[in-house]
């Protein structure tokens, strides 16, 4: 089908002068959207580094506020060079700002990343030095994200490794030696493929003694909802100099990304950055963040981080006795939200795999390789599932569900039609009621508004 737009055909109610358009097409697209949102009703998506967020929170993103600049840091600054939203900048400045503080553990906190990669980008042109500098990163062997070294190498950095002996450990002797020898502006540490997050503490006490003046960023992405939802060590209080990541991993919210110290130089030369480096912030997303961070504070979000890592641990242990292999089985097989999951010995490719588990409703992630898996494999997430609902006691079924899919021994539409109805077994429990007829009547106010429909 195509999705260009036809000059010429048919159209219903007015346009501007001398334009047409064939409405067919637009109703082609949105009955594909329908058709996606319904299936994704029906769908349990495992992949890691995603994750749901409320209607509720969605809802400024359809809103005049998502198109607007803003600049300013609160709404007493003058002058308003763009005022489009001077009116609601409060819900930056006193609502999304206050409560990650609060959440986060940190004096000083930034909302205007766009993403986790922007951030990434942010923190190593403010905190990484000038060009020439050296940073340390973690290396992909031991989880870092596959575009960090190339960020840094942009940006005109060099670079030098944190290793160690396997996928979840930093060898302590090296880290402490390649100190010494680079004395680097920045150590960055991003986990983006882990089972176990690292010590940070230990990390920050090596930083301390053999490079006093290097600073300590965590990328906490895939871990931030585990950190502000106090399940996993506060960075900051691990003795690092600041922390950030995206917040929609873990952390069930939008596709932006924050950054939190307690140093205001350092909150001063990220601002700064940011300001040359990021124009819109997006502000209609930075609205949803705001709801997002209000709704895990008052909807059980220390609740749900627990769940996701009870979850994540049952739901390993029950793939494990159904004959699946998994790395970390010796430690727990996660302390936080990834499972790694090898297919191959089993007798089945991870891609195929991968394509049987999309047919029967669940979406994971296929990879070619993991950190110390030289194989393709399948990197599963329990963070959705458990924003949804699912609790420990599911996870035998969800496993068994899991396992007739990658092997075929149930018919496909059955097995969907069982995912379906373990979707809708429960009813968002870490969200704000969005049937509560006062909120949904003004939800519905706003979409209306929206659409440009008059409002009765």
């Amino acid at each position: 089908m195509s999705l260009g737009l036809r000059s010429g055909g048919r159209s219903r109610g007015p346009l501007p002068q001398g334009a047409s358009v064939d409405l067919e097409q637009i109703s082609e697209i949105l009955t594909r959207l329908e058709q996606h949102e319904t299936r994704a009703a029906r769908t349990l998506n495992m992949v890691p580094s995603e994750n749901s967020m409320s209607a509720l929170a969605k809802l400024p993103m359809l809103l005049d506020l998502h198109h607007r600049y803003f600049f300013n840091d609160g709404a007493e600054e003058e002058p308003w060079e763009f005022r489009g939203v001077q009116e609601l900048s409060s819900l930056e400045t006193e609502l999304a700002r206050p409560l990650l503080r609060e959440l986060a553990g940190a004096e000083f906190v930034n909302v205007r990343a766009l993403s986790g990669l922007n951030l990434m980008t942010l923190t190593l042109s403010a905190l990484g030095g000038p060009p020439g500098s050296t940073v340390m990163l973690l290396s992909r062997a031991q989880g870092g994200h596959y575009a960090t070294a190339s960020v840094a190498a942009r940006l005109g950095l060099k670079v030098c490794y944190a290793t160690g002996p396997d996928a979840h450990t930093v060898d302590e002797t090296q880290f402490a030696e390649t100190l010494r020898a680079h004395q680097p502006g920045l150590v960055y540490i991003d986990q983006s493929n882990a089972l176990f997050p690292l010590g940070v503490e230990r990390l920050a006490r090596a930083v301390q003694r053999d490079a006093p003046n290097t600073l300590l960023h965590i990328d906490a992405s895939h871990w931030m909802g585990l950190v502000l939802g106090r399940q996993l060590p506060n960075p900051l209080t691990e003795g690092a100099h600041s922390f950030g990541g995206s917040t929609h991993k873990t952390f069930p919210g939008p596709q932006k990304a924050i950054f939190a110290t307690n140093r205001r130089e350092l909150f001063e030369r990220f601002r700064a950055t940011q300001q040359y480096m990021v124009s819109s912030h997006h502000f209609g997303a930075t609205v949803s963040l705001a709801l997002a961070l209000l709704e895990f504070k008052h909807c059980r979000g220390e609740q749900y981080a627990a769940q996701v890592v009870l979850n994540t641990r049952r739901f390993g242990a029950a793939l494990d006795r159904l004959g699946l292999a998994l790395d970390g089985k010796e430690r727990g097989f996660s302390a936080g939200h990834q499972l790694w999951i090898r297919t191959r010995a089993s007798g089945v490719d991870a891609f195929t795999a991968s394509q049987r588990l999309f047919d029967a409703g669940i979406r994971t992630n296929a990879y070619p390789s993991l950190p110390g898996i030289p194989e393709p494999v399948l990197r599963v997430g329990l963070n959705e599932p458990t924003y949804h609902g699912l609790m420990a006691d599911d996870m035998e079924e969800l496993a068994g569900l899991f396992v007739a899919a990658i092997f075929q021994t149930q018919p496909t539409e059955q097995i969907a039609g069982r995912v379906a109805a373990l979707r809708a077994r429960y009813r968002f429990p870490y969200r704000f009621p969005s049937d509560d007829p006062k909120l949904l009547e003004q939800a519905m106010r706003l979409v209306r508004l929206a659409l440009t429909q008059p409002v009765e």
